[in-house]
């Protein structure tokens, strides 16, 4: 393929050409070639395409690429290990393997870079005792401080220059996935560039602070139901887009059985704790904790949990709160034409879902585990098959769904060290019916009905304007219709009835909308028939009419 231009400056040019060498040295030169930029091989790789002494798989390869290849890339693999509907489920083990731990920057550059946030005697404001981090990842490195009145925090700053190498590997992300759409169709499936914008908006919010402080004031505002869920406080007069300024709370990581014991702590009581807080922080409040891995839950003197590290958090709507509280309600009930219906309420179905076979299929996998414990059922994994199943009947669904299913996999595997013993079940079951109770109350009924209408007189309000623009198109040309049939009359007459009926349907409630029109206002009062504005009579009787003729052609079956 012929040399292509490229579009941004001599640094991104030099990493471009770091990325083509990695891409090489583990085996997809092919994709180099295919994409046109061969011509950016440094000459020694060029000579020996690098093969592996021990033979690697496709997955392990694309593990050690985003490995070498630094922070922006590793955070990139992190990301798609969450995605099981854009890359194929063989890769996903591998990439959850990634590990965002790095060797520390030297404490000077991270104190000049606390003078760049706080400005000269910010001594005078915190003391940093020790100079060795508690945590070195590739965004940022964490320590322990004083503050002036005494109060011991936890001091999460950002690593000096990280924006600007994240930045600089967007940019050659960027071109790479436009070429992969451009000269790889069958990568196309998988949407490259849209994948690439969504890791940018991740990574870029998770570097700046002063969000994950609000993630985590969010969090214990959400949870202060419970007296032992314990969010550290966050320290506004200090925090920044680059520095982080958090309460210190002591505890024992999730996974430290030994210290769990030595300080008689009820495994079983956290164990049931993780699950209920869980549960309201995805059925309830619709804001999770998506990456609950052992060093971020700890746990305290007397079984709090003590959630840190905010940057990764997950967003229902309530929609999909509702979705998610049904399904947990129809898996314990063994409904699964309730299942499909909630999956098919929740996701895409993309082409015609063969119902019968995917439900065979749905119980063959979940049936052989509702009397089971933890210790015979790999939660995760079965979270995994009922996800790659559905894709594989074509059911994509949104990005937050797979995210909640990432989060699971790792509460399973915390409440497998705690409590192996426990029935999942027996604890979702009651949390589910509280929620769908809780929805069928009369106060929520009417709070949805409210909803609803909302939502209707906002589609009265924008129907002339959009439909002003249908009609736009069609003048214009820009809206074609072709329809070939042969001896289908029967559903042409179905098709012309229901199109009157759609006329007649919007003619009811313009009639409808222009006698309430009427009431509200003081001119439609001018001319009245037994103290009722007639406009208002002329506009509901047309309507009623208009009922009535609707009625007659669904039950009599005439045009």
């Amino acid at each position: 393929m012929a040399f292509r231009p490229l579009p941004f400056g001599f640094r991104e040019v030099h990493r471009l050409r770091q990325v083509i060498n990695v891409l090489v040295k583990y085996g997809f030169g092919w994709v180099v070639d295919k994409t046109g930029l061969s011509h950016l091989i440094s000459l020694g790789r060029r000579l020996l395409r690098f093969q592996e002494k021990v033979p690697l798989s496709p997955p392990q390869r694309l593990r050690r690429v985003l490995e070498e290849l630094g922070p922006s890339f590793i955070k990139l693999g992190q990301i798609l290990s969450t995605r099981p509907d854009l890359i194929p489920s063989e890769f996903i083990p591998e990439l959850q393997k990634l590990r965002d731990e790095v060797a520390p920057l030297p404490w000077r550059e991270i104190e000049h870079f606390l003078v760049q946030e706080w400005g000269r005697g910010w001594e005078n404001l915190l003391d940093i005792p020790s100079k060795d981090p508690l945590a070195s990842a590739s965004i940022a490195q964490v320590y322990k401080g004083i503050l002036a009145t005494g109060e011991e925090v936890v001091v999460k700053v950002l690593r000096p220059g990280i924006r600007e190498i994240v930045k600089r590997d967007i940019e050659v992300m960027r071109l790479i996935a436009r070429l992969l759409e451009r000269y790889l169709p069958e990568s196309r499936l998988y949407h490259p560039v849209d994948l690439v914008e969504e890791f940018a908006f991740t990574i870029m919010r998770e570097m700046d602070f002063t969000v994950e402080a609000a993630n985590a004031e969010k969090m214990r505002a959400n949870m202060k139901v419970f007296p032992w869920v314990i969010v550290p406080r966050i320290y506004w007069e200090l925090t920044t887009s680059g520095v982080l300024i958090m309460e210190h709370v002591g505890g024992v990581g999730l996974d430290q059985g030994e210290a769990l014991e030595d300080k008689g702590i009820d495994r079983v009581l956290v164990a049931r704790r993780l699950v209920t807080a869980f549960l309201k922080q995805v059925l309830e409040d619709g804001f999770f904790h998506a990456d609950p891995h052992p060093s971020n839950i700890l746990v305290g003197e007397r079984g709090e949990l003590i959630q840190v590290d905010f940057g990764m958090m997950g967003y229902l709507d309530k929609a999909m709160r509702q979705a998610m509280a049904t399904l947990l309600f129809r898996i314990v009930r063994r409904d699964y034409d309730g299942i499909i219906r909630v999956f098919k309420k929740v996701g895409v179905v993309e082409e015609n879902l063969d119902e019968r076979r995917f439900k065979l299929e749905l119980m063959g996998l979940l049936e052989p585990y509702f009397s089971r414990t933890l210790e015979g059922m790999l939660l995760g994994t079965v979270v995994n098959h009922v996800i790659h199943l559905s894709l594989k009947y074509r059911i994509r669904f949104p990005p937050e769904f797979y995210l909640l299913g990432r989060a699971l996999v790792l509460v399973d595997s915390n409440l497998r060290y705690l409590y192996p013993e426990l029935n999942v079940i027996e604890v979702v079951t009651p949390f589910a019916l509280k929620i769908l109770k809780e929805r069928h109350r009369p106060r929520k009924m009417v709070e949805s009905l409210e909803e609803e209408w909302e939502g209707i007189k906002e589609g009265i309000r924008v129907f002339p304007s959009q439909m002003l623009q249908v009609l736009q198109r069609i003048n214009k040309g820009d809206v074609h219709l072709y329809l070939t049939h042969e001896g289908l009359e029967e559903l042409k007459e179905v098709m012309e009835r229901n199109s009157l009926r759609l006329s007649v349907t919007l003619l009811l409630v313009l009639f409808v909308v222009m006698g309430t029109w009427g009431l509200s206002g003081s001119w439609g009062w001018r001319w009245q028939v037994a103290g009722l504005p007639l406009f208002s009579l002329v506009s509901y009787g047309l309507a009623v009419g208009m009922g009535v003729f609707l009625l007659g052609s669904v039950l009599f079956r005439k045009r």
